[in-house]
């Protein structure tokens, strides 16, 4: 295994700069932990810093971090402070990303004949962040945000119905994407850049969907689409995944997650739905988490593979020999013992 490269770091906290080189830096650091989260979602930052006779930084300072292991800095969180705690020997400061935001405000709109797309970026927009990656989802007769639910709690079901995830980035964009295909983003080396591996099979809670809808623009025609109908039969969609990740359409499994939503009001909607939620699930059937030395350009989202991986080794299989792993976590850490680690969960 390779030695440890030593990595360079960036810390601003307000006008406050924590650095690795010392002629620049302010303050002296002792520990960083960077999360960016899907499952929650959350992303967070915790500094802990020397020097406990220096007042401590405002709450709602802006935070950025940036890590360099060589080839250019990479800003891995960006967000602002949310609360400072002094201690004997020094402070410990907690940031939080845009997704908090979400969780804190509520918002009201109404929506006619759009895609999921549009009211999910203009939610966004509505709380002041700024927007990633989003998917396009599908087309909604009508939708309106109310208060109760927060804004991150409307996301949330607008991202069950694109089959996507909500998660914040290194630079504070909020993403809500569907899984990936297609080559890995990042790759790592067994017994070089791979400190610690686990993976293992998943068994989700649903193997199928089945989707209901409501209107008769399918059984007649588009404009009729705001019709209510007693056959639902033309709104509806099922699909299931196979223990090996193929997507078989038209057909339930032994746990069907039901869905119903009468903002979609055509075949084609439902069956997007579906569609788009069998693939998601199919991208979660292999979870575990990987360690490896500093990866600040790994992102949630991305896909990684492992490469050099012995073909007896129990992992090889459960991967299939070069098979891709979609990231759902991912840590920084950084600390005097072992400096920077990347740790990605899955």
């Amino acid at each position: 295994m390779k030695p440890v490269r030593q990595n360079a770091y960036q810390v601003h906290i307000g006008s406050v700069l924590v650095s690795s080189k010392a002629s620049e830096s302010h303050r002296q650091l002792l520990k960083l932990c960077v999360d960016l989260n899907m499952d929650g979602p959350g992303a967070a930052c915790t500094i802990e810093l020397a020097d406990s006779n220096v007042a401590p930084p405002n709450a709602g300072d802006a935070v950025t971090v940036k890590l360099d292991v060589g080839d250019g800095a990479q800003t891995v969180f960006t967000g602002t402070l949310a609360d400072s705690t002094a201690q004997a020997t020094g402070q410990t400061l907690i940031a939080h990303g845009a997704i908090a935001e979400l969780g804190r405000h509520e918002v009201e709109g109404a929506y006619d004949s759009v895609s999921a797309d549009f009211i999910i970026k203009d939610l966004i927009g509505k709380v002041g962040a700024s927007t990633g990656t989003i998917s396009k989802g599908p087309d909604l007769s009508g939708w309106a945000l109310h208060r109760g639910p927060t804004a991150l709690g409307h996301l949330r079901r607008l991202a069950l119905l694109c089959g996507a995830d909500l998660f914040a980035d290194g630079d504070g964009k909020i993403h809500c994407a569907a899984p990936k295909t297609g080559a890995s983003d990042h790759r790592f080396k067994f017994g070089e850049t791979v400190i610690r591996l686990a993976i293992q099979k998943c068994s989700p809670a649903f193997d199928s969907i089945e989707v209901w809808g409501e209107g008769a623009a399918s059984a007649k025609g588009a404009d009729k689409v705001h019709w209510l109908s007693t056959d639902l039969a033309g709104v509806s969609a099922k699909a299931a995944v196979g223990s090996d990740g193929q997507i078989q359409a038209g057909k339930l499994g032994t746990r069907p997650f039901r869905l119903r939503e009468g903002a979609l009001r055509s075949g084609e909607a439902v069956e997007a739905v579906a569609k788009a939620w069998a693939t998601s699930l199919a991208a979660r059937l292999l979870g575990g988490s990987l360690e490896v030395f500093a990866a600040p350009k790994v992102q949630p989202g991305d896909l990684v593979s492992i490469d050099a991986l012995p073909t007896d080794h129990a992992a090889a299989s459960l991967l299939d020999q070069g098979g891709t792993l979609r990231v759902r976590h991912v840590r920084h850490l950084l600390d005097r013992q072992r400096g920077t680690i990347t740790r990605l969960g899955f």
